[in-house]
């Protein structure tokens, strides 16, 4: 397998609690992954872990055959690991355009001499809207371009939110935890089609915990469970629902 990311025999405790116990999980490099698990399986512990949020007690978190266990969330990010949360993290007083546009960092306009200067930022600055322009159009929010996001319904924040996590210049992987929580069928099925397209068109992996799996598992790749703490299963998403340990622990018997 061509692993983009990998976490290698992955130990995090909290306290007596051994939320992740020698977790092992290779990322396929343009697929898009499953991860799911009863509540308390690990599987928010492990995202942290692979963007960073949390260090492991021991074993590495490799992105793109670079070691990354000690780096940062941002340094992370500047090396193409997006996150996103059940929850989306918009800027309430920006309108959709300006929340998706903000997302692009590199700006060289940011910087205490070349802000001055506006021939250094100028081309980008133009270049981001034009590319927030396109982003809201592919996920098919551009007639909401004015909007706040107190004015979205719950689907559309989440279409913003995978529209930011499109805007850096060198995305590779995006974690996305729970992307159609709280969004009515028509509209998660939207989601993972928008999903689906960005891997096809850009190439870009997707390592995703999604608890609807009656909408996710057909659209997914490749699938991983967890169980206290470990690994119970990988393979296609029908092989992983049809285990065993799977029916008993996460599908209840």
């Amino acid at each position: 397998m061509d692993a983009i990311l990998k976490a290698e025999n992955v130990v995090k405790t909290f306290g007596a609690l051994r939320a992740l116990d020698g977790v092992t999980v290779e990322v396929p490099r343009g697929k898009i992954t499953l991860l799911i698990g009863p509540n308390g399986s690990g599987k928010t512990t492990l995202m942290n872990v692979l963007s960073g949020v949390l260090k492991p007690d021991s074993g590495r978190v490799i992105l793109d055959g670079e070691d990354i266990t000690e780096l940062e969330p941002h340094e992370r990010f500047k090396r193409g690991l997006v996150r996103n949360f059940q929850i989306p993290r918009l800027f309430a007083g920006l309108l959709v355009l300006e929340n998706a546009a903000f997302a692009r960092h590199g700006n060289p306009g940011e910087g205490v001499f070349t802000g001055i200067m506006k021939r250094l930022w100028r081309d980008f600055e133009e270049e981001t809207v034009r590319r927030a322009v396109r982003l809201i159009t592919f996920t098919r929010i551009r007639h909401l371009w004015d909007k706040k996001p107190g004015e979205l319904s719950g689907g559309q924040m989440k279409l913003l939110e995978i529209t930011r996590s499109l805007m850096p210049d060198n995305a590779k992987v995006v974690l996305m935890d729970e992307p159609t929580a709280g969004v009515n069928p028509t509209l998660a099925h939207e989601i993972f089609r928008r999903i689906q397209q960005i891997r096809d068109e850009r190439g870009i992996t997707f390592l995703i915990v999604e608890h609807r799996l009656d909408i996710a598992t057909g659209y997914v790749d490749y699938a991983y469970a967890m169980a206290y703490g470990k690994v119970v299963a990988h393979g296609t998403p029908e092989e992983v629902l049809n285990h065993p340990k799977v029916i008993e622990s996460y599908l209840g018997g």
